[in-house]
């Protein structure tokens, strides 16, 4: 809600001249609406620094609201470096930037639950995160969360592993081309990559990837390295972190069942979703 009303607060300001003109225009409002609506220039400092201050949640919302991405594995991270990097206190901030940063802070850490103390649980969240190969060191969490995390995670493999124990995740052309190669070699091939210790440790070996990475392709790349952790990647990663990717949904149903089509069977409304909002792939 922040977010949109920064965004909101930001068009205003940038149309301030115009603003200002329409009220001075007598033309267009009266002497009694101009005295009602003006915008004095204390008011208009109070918007610049709201909207200097409403910037990062309105960014940050139109991050989490993508879906071409994973945005589930961003949602902690991202509020980590909000707080750390655009609302810690500054001497220069006045009363208002002070109160602002105080009460946003305490609201994102009681929302989210940023703090980590014996009680906390791990949540999908915490679990996206560390799959996510550009936030898998964990560093915007504090040093007894990411074991618990990293704990949970190697449960979460080994219950894989047990009801999939003859998981294989390849593709038709690699098991012809490696079919030879498996029986020349025999048990010396065996690298034991089925193992979920082995794979939870040679993914904490690898390097951590920058911010704009793409996660999922990194995944899609390794499905053959981590075939069991990759199964958690998909399950985690695939969470949207907003609901708008449902509610765009249901505007596009909204848009196509209108008052003069009102009798299509749902099948063929399903399909016409389905087309609209895949229709980047066709």
């Amino acid at each position: 809600v922040l977010g949109v009303f920064g965004g909101v607060l930001d068009r205003l300001y940038k149309n301030r001249c115009p603003v200002s003109n329409v009220f001075a225009d007598r033309t267009v409002t009266t002497a009694a609406m101009a005295q009602k609506f003006e915008v004095t220039e204390n008011q208009w400092t109070s918007i610049e620094t709201i909207v200097k201050l409403l910037k990062p949640l309105q960014v940050i919302t139109t991050v989490f609201c993508g879906e071409k991405y994973c945005s589930i594995s961003m949602v902690r991270p991202l509020l980590n470096i909000v707080v750390e990097k655009h609302l810690q206190p500054q001497i220069n901030d006045d009363e208002i930037a002070e109160n602002f940063k105080h009460t946003v802070i305490q609201e994102l850490k009681d929302r989210f639950k940023l703090g980590w103390n014996p009680s906390s649980v791990v949540s999908a969240k915490h679990i996206a995160s560390f799959l996510d190969p550009r936030y898998k060191d964990l560093e915007h969490e504090a040093v007894e969360a990411r074991e618990e995390i990293r704990t949970r995670v190697k449960s979460l493999l080994d219950d894989i592993s047990i009801d999939n124990s003859d998981i294989q995740i390849q593709t038709s052309e690699t098991k012809n081309d490696s079919s030879a190669l498996a029986f020349l070699y025999g048990d010396k091939g065996n690298c034991n990559t089925d193992d979920s210790t082995v794979q939870l440790q040679n993914y904490l070996a690898e390097p951590q990837l920058r911010f704009d990475f793409d996660a999922l392709e990194w995944w899609k790349t390794r499905a053959m390295k981590y075939p069991l952790m990759v199964v958690l990647a998909v399950k985690y990663l695939g969470i949207p972190a907003t609901s708008v990717s449902s509610e765009r949904c249901f505007s596009t149903a909204g848009n196509i069942v209108t008052a003069k089509r009102s009798c299509l069977a749902p099948e063929t409304v399903n399909m016409l979703v389905f087309l609209y909002q895949n229709k980047q792939l066709l």
